[in-house]
């Protein structure tokens, strides 16, 4: 990205160089430039930009007392250095700068209590508007989606929403289901700037596993979707359906419980954030919850089960993410097996030695280890415990 030295410079965060570049690839279309104050208003009061539903005001308002210097002296039609990890990554053309109040933008981002803070810290007192050029960070996405939509001449796409924190066979099931009505499948799989207990990269590895021996990989792409702070709330729920649309996709999924779809019932009508949707041409369906009944003994959806739910094995993440926690292999009727091997080598990797004691003692082998010691030794666990008189 060619500078001049004499250009003025913004420090700006990762999160903020993630949502420019939603920007700048027309997923957040039809908004193709940082909003000044008149558009700003206008989003306020009508929740909507150019007849489309639109959660909130885009705008760039970096905090920071070198930052509020430099808005504070800019001039219309200057150009501003975009400035991340020590590097040029972009610049602004100016159009406007104008004050915000930061009480008044949290509100509108819809940060919920447990993000206030967080979000807080990345607001200053001023906003610009103008166009933005900025690194390319995810048109290969785009190209490998339109690719496979080409290779596929898909109509039907499906966007799916995932955290897969951990996958399950929930998430499993879903997929094939979907395969009935879609020609493709483009999973947008969440990344965090503040990482959970499992990684981004241990999701993904997790994720490829199941779609490279499990699933139809060729008609399914992975998406890697940045959460920024303007992900925050309802509002995430219509930013993903739009950025969804501006992917190609043609119908998007979200499980009920999904944080921030905001689902109620009134007469036995579901109802949800996307009652109010606008402009943007996707299906969006929800999905009831799934759970594996002990009288069926099969997952289904939990609405067409018989029995009550005391027979119900539920697919809470909170739960599965616990027996990680205790370096607890799952049963496989909720984790595949395969996967929870990934995910313990990952987490402990200092048990090789204790592993081997109870591997060449008690498990059944060729007193070999392979490649995978650690993956070898918990699939190989999970298959004893399976074992019946």
């Amino acid at each position: 990205m060619k500078s001049q030295e004499k250009n003025k410079q913004l420090y700006i965060d990762n999160e903020a160089v993630s949502a420019l570049s939603f920007l700048q690839e027309g997923l957040l279309s039809p908004v193709t430039k940082l909003m000044n104050k008149k558009e700003t208003e206008q989003v306020v009061k009508t929740g909507m930009y150019q007849n489309v539903s639109y959660p909130c005001p885009f705008l760039l308002s970096p905090s920071g007392r070198r930052n509020e210097e430099v808005l504070k002296n800019v001039q219309k039609n200057e150009q501003i250095d975009l400035v991340c990890g020590g590097k040029i990554i972009g610049n602004i053309q100016v159009d406007e700068v104008f004050p915000i109040d930061i009480e008044e933008r949290l509100s509108q981002i819809g940060a919920i209590l447990e993000e206030k803070d967080y979000i807080a810290r990345r607001i200053g007192k001023y906003a610009l508007s103008g166009k933005v050029e900025i690194e390319n960070q995810i048109n290969n996405l785009k190209r490998l989606v339109n690719d496979k939509k080409e290779k596929l001449k898909a109509k039907r796409i499906t966007g799916v929403i995932f955290n897969a924190n951990p996958i399950h066979r929930v998430h499993e099931k879903i997929l094939r289901e979907e395969f009935n009505d879609s020609d493709m499948i483009v999973i947008f799989l969440l990344r965090y700037h503040r990482e959970d207990f499992l990684s981004f990269e241990m999701r993904q590895k997790s994720l490829d596993l199941v779609l490279n021996n499990f699933l139809s990989k060729e008609r399914i792409c992975v998406v890697p979707l940045d959460v920024t702070y303007l992900f925050s709330g309802p509002n995430k729920m219509i930013l993903y359906a739009l950025i969804a649309k501006n992917f190609g996709c043609t119908k998007i999924l979200l499980g009920q419980k999904t944080r921030g779809l905001s689902v109620y019932y009134n007469h036995r009508t579901r109802h949800s954030v996307f009652d109010s949707l606008k402009g943007i041409d996707i299906e969006v369906k929800i999905l009831d919850e799934y759970a594996y009944c002990t009288k069926c003994r099969c997952l289904l959806n939990a609405k067409s089960c018989p029995h009550g739910q005391h027979h119900h094995i539920i697919y809470y993440a909170e739960s599965l993410l616990q027996f990680f926690k205790m370096g607890l292999i799952p049963p496989t009727i909720l984790v595949r097996k395969e996967v929870s091997a990934l995910i313990l080598k990952e987490l402990f990797p200092d048990r090789l030695e204790e592993m081997k004691q109870i591997y060449y003692g008690a498990l059944p082998s060729d007193g070999v280890f392979s490649e995978n010691v650690q993956e070898d030794f918990y699939t190989k666990l999970i298959d004893l415990y399976q074992i019946r008189d």
